[in-house]
């Protein structure tokens, strides 16, 4: 934008040069301007540089163009005198006469020049002769006529006058034309009209030089910002420059002075030009199509009747063709300045400069139209207003367009403001959006966690009750159950990696072990395909690693069964190593299967959510599609790698790479010293009585089943509120533990837990162990610093109880104070061990 109007600011500057040198002309012009002695003479004098035909001018109209000069002269036809400073009959289809008669005799220069500063005459023909009718010279010029004949090289008309044999001479001029007809008339000295020439070709190459400046500036920011909006400008700038060399003569001077049919059609060629290129810069600029349609129709208009004018050109009369042109220029500037005002008025602020450009253009064209018609003189300022006017209005349209830059500038940043502003609100939308899946899925689980604990806790008791005639049966039911269960744990994990909740719970665990279990699952449903497994456990595996198990059995268990899932025949095999890098064991696991492998865009899209490599609308193979997504969440989580190599029928190779702590002996025995320095109660010594709040009656029932089968009393409350009524209530019993559910109705768990801690009742030291459906890996902590001792997630099994009743019951549960009611020490009991705080 600055560069843009540093630019102006020097066109501008060059353009005042151009008028100063302009004005020079004028004030050289009219310095010593000869009083004529005679109203029918023009006199020159020795102080005479320069003088007009004014006064001293006759003219004879021929309306046929049949007259000659030896017929008018024989017939003594009266000529006319012309007060006016110029000869101006307008648009005129009539040939005329003009007589000026010169005197010298008063003026020791002999040699004048004659200059009829009007260049675009068709027929000029110059006729000297003496007082007494003898003729001195004949020229045959006008546009009709090649350059070359011209006796003086110049745009305008230009004759001498040779005053040294005689000094009184008599110039008859014939003209015609099919353009205005003006012959604005001067006698020069010579010297000075050298002088003028120079200066007015100073001015003029200011003028064209600052068109040519402004079209290659807008020219190379077209080819650089490629807005169609300057190349219009420019096509404008070439087509106006076009029409004032056309009009000026510098054109037939010095570009097509041989091509007389050019010179011809040169103007109204050249104003069609401008009248395509200045109303499609219009409609393009002021987005009329879009804001203002009566606009945009006339411009349409004008569009059309200017590219007829230029078709016209090539075809018609050109007087035909030149009538009908200079009113498409009218109807064009008045357009253009209606286009403007109503879209200014309409609030288009890029069109103030705009219309101030066009003003100016129309000032300066109605001026010299004026001047064409006959309305205003032939002068300085007439001639050349039309060059001031187009200066200006090439200027200001450069400033629009900078403008117009500056505006969309500000329209494109608040736009960008408005969308980045819409993209946050749709980020938050789209977080709060996942949160609530999270939280739903969250949800979903608790829900399935619920009856799955039911289902497979009645199925355990009624395991250990039935004979083997049912055992078979209930079996199964249980296994299905825990297939349901593992579905629901894949997603639960899935959602906590992807939305980055997932807290690492690292876990020590015997390596070799951990695989085979993995291996004995699958070797099974290998069996049943027919399918035949292979475990490989490379040497040097560490006995024991530290890690979050639970991550690396999902990843595992969701690579295998894919195996399975996608292998009809052949082999799978699984390889199962340790490799070191600066100082960091990795877990290398290498599943190799001969299934159906996958091309390479499958392989692309196979890690997505719900994607399975089929593809096939009715899905082949059992599974909810998230196995490959699961693992790479695992990885990206635990910052470990997975690689796949797989080729269609080919079968798959794949490369799962997870950052472990391998143990060695020394810190295997420490941990296990910590574990076994944790008190327990030993299986025939549990004794006690246990609270179990549970708003669920099914879970209610197999927990207190549990419970009771391992001798301990059990008594249930529906929510956290009851449970806190039985143990603030006066009773010849104590509560040893406590098993709280936490999402129940009235009071949760975690209120009544903490009320628990907070209160003077006598359990408010018990261990509290939470038996829930939450099952995110933040559960357990939240658990925890609500007051809870321990956590065990749903589904639960008796061996779960078991352990947790071991390491949790005091070891004089179930001996009662009889005057009390309580335990001996009870009254005193201090804090539980903080060690025994932590979840086993």
């Amino acid at each position: 934008m600055l560069r843009t109007r540093a630019v102006t600011f020097n066109v501008v500057t060059l353009l005042l040069a151009g008028l100063i040198s302009l004005l020079s002309v004028s004030f050289s012009a009219t310095a010593a301007e000869a009083i004529p002695q005679d109203s029918n003479v023009l006199y020159l004098t020795n102080d005479t540089h320069q003088i007009s035909s004014q006064g001293a001018l006759y003219y004879l109209e021929d309306p046929l163009a049949q007259l000659s000069l030896p017929y008018v002269i024989e017939q003594n036809i009266p000529f006319r005198h012309y007060p006016k400073a110029a000869f101006n009959e307008g648009f005129t289809e009539s040939a005329y006469w003009l007589k000026l008669t010169v005197d010298a005799s008063l003026s020791n220069k002999s040699r004048w020049l004659l200059e009829i500063n009007y260049p675009l005459l068709d027929v000029v023909n110059v006729i000297i002769q003496g007082p007494d009718g003898a003729p001195l010279n004949h020229y045959e010029l006008g546009d009709l006529n090649e350059f070359s004949q011209r006796p003086v090289s110049h745009r305008n008309f230009v004759v001498p006058l040779d005053f040294t044999d005689v000094k009184q001479q008599v110039v008859y001029l014939n003209v015609q034309t099919t353009s205005s007809l003006q012959v604005p008339i001067s006698l020069w000295e010579i010297t000075h009209f050298v002088e003028k020439r120079s200066n007015e070709q100073y001015g003029l190459g200011l003028y064209y030089g600052m068109m040519l400046v402004m079209f290659l500036y807008n020219f190379f920011l077209w080819l650089s910002i490629r807005d169609n909006n300057y190349l219009l400008y420019i096509g404008y700038i070439a087509s106006f420059s076009a029409l004032q060399l056309a009009t000026s003569g510098l054109g037939y001077q010095f570009i097509w002075p041989q091509w007389v049919w050019l010179e011809q059609m040169a103007v109204p060629l050249t104003i069609g030009l401008v009248g395509i290129f200045g109303s499609a810069f219009t409609r393009a600029f002021l987005q009329t199509k879009v804001h203002h349609r009566l606009a945009d129709i006339a411009l349409r208009i004008c569009l059309l009747l200017s590219a007829m004018i230029c078709l016209s050109a090539l075809v018609f009369d050109i007087a035909t063709v030149m009538s009908s042109g200079k009113f498409v220029v009218v109807i064009f500037l008045i357009t253009v300045f209606y286009s403007s005002v109503s879209s200014l008025l309409k609030g288009q602020h890029q069109a103030r400069y705009f219309l101030i450009a066009w003003v100016s253009l129309i000032v300066g064209g109605m001026v010299t139209i004026s001047m064409m018609l006959g309305y205003l003189p032939n002068n300085l300022w007439t001639t050349h207003a039309s060059k001031i006017g187009s200066a200006l209005e090439i200027v200001l349209l450069s400033f629009a367009l900078a403008d117009r830059i500056k505006i969309l500038e500000r329209a494109k940043n608040h736009a960008e403001a408005l969308v980045k502003k819409e993209l946050e609100e749709r980020a938050v939308r789209l977080a709060e959006s996942n949160r609530l899946k999270n939280d739903f899925l969250a949800t979903i689980s608790h829900e399935f966690r619920t009856p799955l604990n039911g289902i497979l806790g009645s199925l355990e008791l009624a395991a250990d009750e039935h004979g083997k005639p049912q055992l078979n049966s209930l079996q199964d039911a249980r296994n299905s159950a825990r297939d349901m269960l593992d579905l629901v744990d894949n997603v639960l994990t899935y959602t906590e990696l992807q939305a980055g909740n997932r807290i690492m719970s690292p876990e020590t665990i015997e390596l070799a072990p951990m695989i085979r279990s993995a291996a004995d699952y699958i070797r099974q449903q290998c069996h049943n395909k027919h399918l035949t497994f292979e475990l490989v456990l490379q040497p040097g595996l560490p006995n024991h690693i530290r890690a979050d198990i639970k991550c690396i059995r999902h990843a595992l268990k969701a690579l295998l069964e894919n195996a399975v899932k996608f292998t009809q025949k052949g082999q799978i095999r699984i390889e199962v190593g340790v490799s070191q890098m600066n100082n960091m064991t990795t877990l290398d696991i290498h599943i190799r299967d001969t299934g159906i492998g996958m091309t390479a865009a499958e392989l692309s899209r196979v890690q997505d959510y719900f994607y399975q490599g089929d593809g096939s609308d009715q899905r082949r193979y059992q599974g909810l599609g998230i196995g490959l997504s699961l693992v790479r969440a695992v990885c990206h989580c635990m910052k470990g790698r997975l690689e796949i190599d797989s080729e269609k029928h080919q079968g798959t190779d794949v490369h799962l790479h997870l950052p472990v702590q391998a143990l060695g002996r020394s810190e295997v025995r420490l941990i296990k010293n910590r574990v076994e320095a944790v008190e327990t109660t030993p299986i025939e010594n549990i004794r006690g009585r246990a609270l179990v709040v549970e708003d669920n009656t099914i879970n209610q029932r197999v927990l207190h089943s549990m419970l009771s089968r391992l001798q301990l009393k059990v008594d249930v409350a529906d929510n956290g509120e009851k449970a806190l009524e039985m143990l603030n209530s006066e009773r010849a019993y104590r509560y040893d533990m406590v098993f709280m559910d936490c999402q129940m109705p009235v009071m949760d768990g975690f209120e009544a837990t903490r009320i628990l801690r907070a209160s003077n009742i006598s359990e408010r030291h018990s261990p509290v162990i939470a038996v829930t459906a939450n099952a995110m890996s933040g559960d357990q902590q939240r658990c925890l610093d609500a007051g809870m001792n321990d956590y065990l997630s749903k589904p639960i099994s008796l061996e779960q109880i078991r352990q947790i009743v071991q390491k949790w019951l005091p070891a004089d549960a179930g001996h009662e104070d009889p005057t009390t009611g309580r335990s001996a020490d009870q009254a005193s009991q201090p804090p539980a061990d903080p060690e025994r705080q932590k979840p086993g």
